[in-house]
């Protein structure tokens, strides 16, 4: 059976800058969790994390969709998404997990996807919305953007998973000269991913052998653990 998609929608928010009066702005009320992949979001790991989160009992789990294809993907994740104040100002709704009967709003992203999942975060949060838990697995998260969500009230709870013990290169608050800097050896790492099926350092959770679904359902029981449902 097909995984439920939630579309993020990618038209830009209107926003008039010599504007200092207080905006609010109407968005509509997701319930249920949400994960996003990596660069390209379209990695055969991604429907088995999800089956992996369900079998861990977290209900009612979708897929999340904004993507500009991997290369793009990848220069967001180093310039501008991983950011507070990304350059660009976006509107980051998402549509289509409104009827469900889910009793939390969770965000779950890994590597690029962990950066869309903390400015979906931030945006509902902002507008007044509760976000029970977001979860950034392998990110590259700047620092400050990092600090300032988990003392954003409307986040009940930020869970970091880095995965320097497998040599990820990458962690949550790395630097940009450092990030640039593990460009080469993420490169290495994916060529290696590539040739042998099995997920290598931040790509962990991203291979495709029995191995790496053993692995991804040990990372959804880490996420249950901290009360996702």
């Amino acid at each position: 059976m097909a995984k439920p998609v939630a579309y993020a929608t990618a038209k830009a928010a209107m926003t008039l800058k010599s504007d200092t009066s207080p905006v609010t702005i109407e968005v509509n009320k997701p319930r249920g969790t949400i994960y996003w992949g990596g660069a390209g979001l379209d990695g055969s790991y991604i429907h088995d994390q999800v089956s992996a989160l369900q079998e861990a009992g977290i209900k009612y789990v979708y897929i999340g969709k904004r993507t500009y294809g991997i290369g793009v993907d990848a220069a967001r994740s180093g310039v501008t998404v991983r950011y507070r104040d990304s350059p660009v100002d976006e509107d980051w709704t998402i549509n289509g997990m409104e009827d469900n009967p889910s009793a939390q709003f969770n965000m779950i992203g890994y590597s690029y996807g962990s950066l869309l999942a903390a400015q979906t975060a931030n945006f509902y949060a902002h507008n007044g919305h509760i976000v029970d838990n977001l979860v950034l697995v392998g990110s590259p998260i700047d620092a400050d953007f990092l600090e300032y969500l988990k003392k954003q009230k409307n986040i009940r709870e930020v869970i970091v998973r880095d995965l320097e013990e497998y040599d990820d290169p990458i962690f949550a608050g790395i630097s940009e000269p450092r990030l640039l800097l593990a460009s080469f050896k993420l490169a290495r790492q994916m060529l290696k991913t590539r040739e042998t099926g099995n997920g290598v350092g931040h790509f962990y959770y991203a291979g495709v052998t029995k191995e790496s679904a053993r692995r991804r359902r040990e990372l959804a029981r880490f996420i249950s653990r901290h009360g996702l449902e």
